[in-house]
């Protein structure tokens, strides 16, 4: 086994990481903005395509059940590569899709490579947190939003200029080879394979073992459930419910992302001034609570649409900022609750989380098809600010 090189230089790790999770949000969220082309190409209405979307999760639970301990197995020099690779060839693929069985088995294919590369690339940001001694996460977390947040910009003014598979095409073939290089560049820091190597049914039986906290998860849900779904809905209901322009539709979702960004690149400013019961409950009640009222009002609001649009914009800057540090305080905690290595504790916890979500989105998309998407909107605002009343959550995490 070949030892890692120590990490003496902070910009030979971190710069070509952050680099990364750019360029990994820039890709995975680029067709989402497009979605309701996506939509109209397979011809189906909000509740079945809510559905084939949401499904995608299997993909993501395949690889969560497994790949941590993979990771464990063979290091990240090998999940790396092969998992950007196939996000970004299957997100190129997807958006010329007619079929919706062919649709579904390609998001299913999206969701796995998707979770594997997150592992992964988390994995390699906590080793160098734990090595720097110094907090990375949140700012990896901020980066990746701030990838996403151009790759939504971008496709807001590409939406009536350039078609959908060739914005997409041409965006992933970038993408991919900007992973690449940076993938050299940290190769020699990468995490290398555990030193007790185990036999391939050592690590199958392993992997059905689970170490982290359902009720945990189920509170990460809470939190975390709003990024799932202004991810799925927000373009959605700005174009079809508000009756926004094509090149405006996305702004909304942008807002998030960018308060989401904002966020997470400053959260470091207040963890040591606040406690993590006192930011969660802060962003629950800005998040959860300012989100209901300007989803609301939007809706009432529709037949000024110019209103609705900015109560709508509000809403999202609201939700953006109150959620932004939610998934990283909940991940670090999940590590100090548990004696796994970072890339299997990362892996179980997005078991739960993915399993949980998947019904959760399912319940939105029917509530969606059923009551109206501006009632199904409201669900996870509701959930975020449900954490108001289980803030110390955080602070009574054990080790097992």
């Amino acid at each position: 086994m070949v030892k890692p090189k120590k990490i003496e230089n902070m910009q030979d790790i971190e710069r070509p990481l952050l680099i990364i999770f750019f360029l990994f949000g820039f890709s995975v969220m680029s067709w989402v903005p497009r979605f309701p082309e996506v939509k109209a190409n397979l011809g189906l209405n909000n509740g079945e395509f809510g559905i084939l979307v949401s499904v995608g999760g299997a993909g993501a639970l395949l690889a969560l059940f497994s790949v941590g301990h993979f990771v464990n197995q063979f290091g990240t020099r090998k999940f790396l590569p092969i998992s950007a690779t196939g996000f970004c060839l299957s997100i190129g693929i997807i958006v010329h899709l007619q079929n919706k069985w062919l649709f579904l088995i390609c998001n299913i294919a999206i969701g796995c490579f998707i979770a594997a590369f997150n592992i992964s690339t988390n994995a390699q940001s906590l080793t160098a947190q734990a090595e720097l001694q110094k907090l990375v996460l949140p700012k990896t977390a901020g980066i990746w939003t701030s990838g996403a947040l151009c790759s939504i910009l971008l496709s807001s003014f590409l939406v009536t200029h350039v078609s959908l598979s060739l914005h997409i095409g041409i965006l992933q073939i970038i993408s991919l080879l900007g992973i690449y290089i940076q993938l050299f560049k940290i190769s020699p820091f990468m995490v290398p394979p555990s030193v007790a190597r185990e036999s391939l049914r050592v690590t199958l039986v392993r992997v059905r073992k689970f170490r982290v906290d359902i009720f945990f998860a189920v509170f990460m849900l809470l939190a975390i459930q709003m990024e799932f779904s202004m991810a799925d809905w927000a373009t959605i209901y700005t174009r079809e419910n508000l009756g926004s322009r094509p090149q405006y539709a996305a702004l909304p979702y942008l807002v998030f992302l960018g308060f989401v960004s904002l966020g997470r690149l400053n959260i470091h400013r207040f963890t040591e001034r606040y406690s993590n019961t006192q930011l969660l409950k802060f962003g629950a009640l800005l998040g959860g609570g300012g989100y209901c009222i300007g989803v609301t009002l939007s809706h009432f609001l529709k037949d000024n649409p110019e209103l609705a649009y900015w109560s709508f914009l509000l809403s999202l800057a609201c939700s953006g900022l109150g959620s932004s540090f939610m998934a990283p305080l909940f991940i670090n905690a999940a590590q100090e609750r548990s004696a796994e290595s970072y890339a299997v504790v990362i892996g179980q916890l997005g078991v739960l989380n993915n399993s949980m979500a998947f019904f959760a989105k399912a319940l939105i998309a029917g509530v969606a098809q059923v009551a109206g998407l501006h009632i199904a909107l409201l669900i996870p605002g509701l959930m975020l600010l449900s954490l108001v009343f289980f803030s110390d959550v955080l602070n009574k995490a054990q080790p097992n």
